[in-house]
């Protein structure tokens, strides 16, 4: 499912994205792991919809990995391929966080803003 949105609004998204990155390296150096890893998802997910909401004037409102099918023609295959492992990476590691009883581990909280690092910077390089 998709929502259709106002193509001005992207930036938004975009600040989202920043801020929550922001927010998950604070949480990192707190070894508030958990936290980490949410924010790190919600600043990737965040990036690709101030990607398909400047592109297309839409954003994937159902399940997370929505997202992936509306970026395939914003993209080149290469990097559809390298955002759609990252943003895999950060939706296992979502489920971890949130919905499990342990906690995630601080090598896994650093791979989530790596992710989430090169989701944003992918994205930003896109909207030039």
């Amino acid at each position: 499912m998709t929502k259709p949105v106002d193509r001005k609004k992207s930036q938004n998204y975009l600040t989202k994205a920043e801020d929550l990155l922001e927010v998950a390296r604070y949480a990192l150096s707190q070894k508030k792991y958990d936290a980490t890893v949410t924010n790190a998802v919600h600043s990737g997910i965040n990036a690709l919809d101030a990607l398909t909401t400047h592109e297309k004037g839409l954003r994937a409102s159902g399940e997370h990995s929505e997202i992936l099918s509306l970026i395939k023609g914003i993209l080149t295959q290469e990097e559809h391929v390298d955002i759609k492992k990252q943003l895999s990476s950060l939706l296992d590691l979502k489920n971890a966080a949130q919905y499990q009883p342990d906690f995630t581990s601080s090598e896994e909280a650093k791979n989530s803003i790596k992710w989430a690092e090169r989701i944003l910077a992918k994205v930003k390089n896109k909207l030039k």
